[in-house]
């Protein structure tokens, strides 16, 4: 039986570590197919890392969350948070949580059919870029390629097969050589379906 000042502390501990808890539980559901029980546990998290003070962790969660909206179509909201998390990885000069904003932007904007008839294809192409740079730069080598993969869908929807076929053979050359499985058979199905 423990002493009530250490069962005290034992309840902190498992209180402070229940966002944490919940965020990769979150994320664990989002990349397995799950989007729908990882918003919850996604939101429930950025809310208490909000509330904690905790900002070095709120971009990463904050992206976590608005990838899942974007999964289940609930674009303004993956927007919202992705703008989000841009302004703040730029206020906490998080270089690396701005280069995945930005990507997540960029999908967002061609993935929203109004928008991408309105403007968003340039957007999209704007963010894909911007992200590109800095992952380049940062030597994040999977967010280099989906960036391209993002870049070769966006050209070729707009009918830029050239441009569309370098950026996913770069994607697919990347996937390849750091063994994403998941990611190279996404890539070469979109190479294929372009010829």
């Amino acid at each position: 039986m423990l002493e009530p000042g250490l069962a005290l502390c034992r309840a902190m501990e498992i209180r402070l570590a229940l966002p944490f808890v919940a965020a990769d539980l979150g994320s664990a559901y989002l990349w397995s197919g799950r989007a729908a029980d990882a918003v919850p546990l996604l939101e429930e998290a950025v809310e208490a890392i909000t509330a904690m003070r905790i900002l070095g962790l709120r971009s990463l969660y904050i992206t976590s969350l608005a990838e899942a909206y974007l999964v289940l179509g609930r674009v303004v909201e993956a927007r919202e948070q992705a703008e989000q998390t841009v302004a703040l990885a730029r206020a906490q000069q998080q270089r690396g949580w701005e280069a995945w904003g930005l990507k997540l932007l960029g999908d967002i904007h061609a993935q929203e059919p109004t928008e991408f008839e309105q403007g968003g294809a340039e957007q999209a192409g704007d963010t894909y870029r911007q992200a590109l740079a800095l992952a380049t730069e940062l030597c994040m080598r999977p967010l280099v390629a989906h960036c391209h993969f993002g870049l070769g869908k966006l050209h070729a929807r707009t009918g830029q097969r050239e441009q569309a076929t370098r950026h996913l053979a770069t994607a697919t050359a990347l996937y390849r050589g750091m063994e994403m499985r998941f990611w190279l058979e996404k890539a070469e199905h979109e190479f294929k379906s372009l010829a």
